[in-house]
């Protein structure tokens, strides 16, 4: 596959997992049922960008892993807050 039609498909997938964000989001839903699909949808989104647009998947050494662990660690602290009642 060339690299614009990659790109390409990455992008959409951006885009879709973006309209299924709003879409719940509109729902009106609260609580776990809420904060979960958001956080997974944050995880692709960013794996994504980190991968591909960011062109970490090809990096030797630890400066991928650093960075996909900041993100995890970023939506896991999110999560815990929210799950906590914590602002």
């Amino acid at each position: 596959m060339t690299q614009i039609k990659t790109a390409s498909y990455d992008w959409l997938i951006l885009l879709l997992v973006t309209i299924a964000s709003v879409t719940l989001a509109a729902s009106g839903l609260s609580g776990t049922a809420f904060v979960l699909p958001v956080l997974l949808a944050a995880l692709l989104k960013g794996k994504i960008i980190i991968d591909r647009f960011m062109a970490l998947r090809q990096v030797a050494g630890p400066w991928r892993y650093i960075v996909l662990g900041w993100l995890l660690l970023v939506l896991a602290l999110i999560g815990l807050s929210f799950l906590s009642g914590q602002p």
